[in-house]
């Protein structure tokens, strides 16, 4: 679409990459840079939400293994998380390879302004604890599995909702919490992942190179942890939510 050559799109999708996978693993909403940057190279909306799971996927390896290299367990956890999670996810992702690129497009431009709303209107309520710890419930389950669906259908911001259900929601820490956030994800993006490439819904290409980035930045993310300017990354991702989001709503 941009008419940029091959090896310039590569580096735009690795250094892309580097920033999503930090963002993701501070706070969140990656996604809402690499989706229209991925329809921008060329993609089919369609193509490009199945191609960013390989990113998403490679960053939550490289998060995961920093967090747990920083002493940051909350094994059992974020197993409890994911497993609901991964039953919406598998659904949502479905759901999404059965959806039209017609559809799509606006789609993930009504969810990038939504985001954008929400955010510019609450943006620290992802990270502020209740007093005491909330144990696991049905309730959150049923939460988890909902952020599930929605995780598999589009990811973009996925980060956010699943860090209100556990700070705020269930009390872990903020770090903690991030931790718990970015294995929960690496668990049903690998589960998931299969169903766009089967669904022929993933360029590989693109997948891998904007893998090499956000693993980069996954490792990166978890390093610096939430602590590093938290509430700085997320207006930035709010400035690129609203931008991203109007120009795929814009007529064509």
């Amino acid at each position: 679409m941009w008419g940029l050559s091959p090896w310039v799109g590569i580096g735009l999708l690795v250094a892309a990459g580097i920033f999503a996978g930090v963002v993701n693993t501070l706070a969140g909403g990656g996604s809402f840079l690499i989706l229209p940057l991925l329809i921008g190279l060329g993609l089919p909306p369609t193509v490009a939400n199945g191609t960013s799971r390989v990113g998403v996927l490679l960053q939550g390896i490289g998060s995961s293994w920093a967090f747990h290299r920083d002493g940051i367990g909350e094994y059992t956890a974020t197993l409890r998380v994911a497993l609901p999670m991964t039953v919406g996810a598998i659904g949502g992702a479905w759901l999404a390879t059965r959806v039209a690129d017609a559809m799509f497009g606006p789609l993930i431009g009504g969810v990038l302004v939504v985001w954008a709303v929400i955010l510019a209107l609450r943006p620290g309520r992802f990270l502020r604890p209740p007093p005491a710890p909330t144990p696991m419930s049905w309730r959150a389950d049923l939460v988890a599995g909902v952020i599930g669906v929605y995780g598999g259908f589009l990811q973009a911001g996925v980060g956010f909702p699943l860090l209100a259900l556990l700070v705020p929601g269930l009390g872990y820490p903020a770090v903690v919490a991030n931790a718990i956030k970015v294995r929960a994800v690496l668990v049903y993006s690998a589960l998931t992942l299969p169903i766009f490439g089967l669904a022929g819904q993933i360029a590989w290409k693109e997948g891998l190179a904007l893998a090499v980035g956000t693993a980069l930045g996954g490792w990166l993310g978890a390093r610096w942890q939430i602590r590093a300017g938290a509430g700085l990354v997320r207006w930035a991702v709010l400035v690129m939510v609203a931008i991203g989001g109007v120009s795929m709503l814009w007529p064509r």
